[in-house]
């Protein structure tokens, strides 16, 4: 117990940063996004360090302690790859399904119902995102890295106090980041002596573990959206505001649906057949992202680290784990007044659970 303590303590100095920052269009005030409003992203800025039994490649063949953005962007020993990094966003949805190892994506359109006894409702429909590709398009971030233990018993991956998404310094603060979502899909494992062909090709998740940051604040704007639309009730507390549940997308719309009956709120009537809860669904505060503001691993002056959330576990040799980050266009506070925000998402993670005496 003594030497698994010792060795915890040493790979503390684990911690993967990636900083994303998401700048968005200016628009004006509906549920989601209307048709043709889109988000953009300025040049991403990625930063994965590694120390102490763990390294980290983008293609399985260059391992390293540090991981810069261009190794994620353009991988220069896998052409295989299916990184997306897209210039533009749009808000979409996912009930966290996965096929063929791909996290399942819908993307919605909201317009007003003309005619019929919902004249004057908004209402949505939504088509499966395009497959997944290498380049600069897409609706949402996707990336696949590599992860190497050597420890006979795995290693449980913790996140980081200060994992998040906030608002950057010294921008308008509309509320977007409450609705922002990131993802893990664990694509299978390798032995260590495997090659880098074996590893690329794992495509065998069937599941997500989705984040949902933030859940306890929102502007005013979406506490309007909530009840307006959703028929939900919540507060623009600036912390300890209940989660707003939601379901996500999954399947296509083809005929409008009012916003009332797409999330669980009072009167609506959501269907099985497009709507679902996400199964493995973690959240975490606005303290938990505001803590470690300088990105910064395990220590801040004096104050510990507690109460990491366990994300998932490693297997001995090498994994590889699909990244996912995007706007949840079934979450109350996506709406277009949100819009002409300025994001950055950091991830971090530690091989510590942060709970040992220093």
């Amino acid at each position: 117990m003594a030497k698994r303590k010792e060795k915890k303590k040493k790979l503390k100095s684990l911690v993967l940063l990636l900083f994303l920052t998401i700048v968005l269009l200016s628009t004006s005030t509906y549920a989601w996004f209307t048709a043709n409003r889109s988000v953009t992203i300025d040049p991403i800025n990625v930063r994965i360090a590694a120390s102490s039994g763990l390294q980290i490649s983008t293609d399985a063949t260059e391992w390293k302690t540090l991981i810069s953005n261009t190794d994620i962007t353009t991988p220069t020993n896998w052409s295989g790859n299916t990184n997306q990094l897209p210039s533009q966003l749009a808000p979409v949805s996912t009930n966290g399904s996965v096929t063929n190892g791909y996290l399942n994506f819908y993307k919605g359109t909201v317009e007003g119902i003309k005619t019929g006894a919902d004249a004057g409702k908004l209402a949505l429909t939504a088509t499966k995102s395009p497959a997944e590709a290498k380049g600069t398009t897409g609706d949402f971030i996707a990336f696949d890295i590599f992860l190497k233990v050597d420890d006979e018993a795995g290693a449980d991956i913790y996140l980081e106090n200060g994992s998040g998404v906030k608002v950057k310094a010294e921008t308008t603060d509309k509320g977007l980041q409450y609705a922002a979502r990131y993802a893990f899909v664990i694509e299978g494992n390798v032995a260590s002596t495997a090659t880098a062909a074996a590893a690329q090709a794992l495509m065998s998740g069937n599941s997500s573990i989705v984040v949902e940051p933030n859940y306890d604040a929102h502007k005013a704007s979406g506490t309007n959206n909530a009840s307006l639309y959703y028929g939900l009730s919540t507060t623009t507390a600036a912390s300890g505001v209940a989660a707003v549940p939601y379901l996500g997308v999954k399947a296509a719309i083809s005929t409008p649906i009012v916003l009332l009956d797409t999330n669980p709120g009072t009167g609506g009537t959501p269907s099985s057949t497009y709507f679902e809860s996400v199964p493995t669904l973690y959240r975490t505060n606005v303290a938990y992202s505001d803590q470690d503001e300088e990105h910064k691993e395990a220590y801040k002056g004096s104050t510990k680290e507690t109460n990491l959330l366990n994300a998932f576990h490693l297997s001995t040799g090498i994994t590889k784990i699909r990244v996912y980050m995007w706007i949840e266009g079934q979450d109350v506070d996506c709406e277009n007044s949100a819009s002409g925000s300025d994001l950055t998402y950091k991830l971090g993670f530690s091989l510590d659970d942060g709970n040992e005496t220093p």
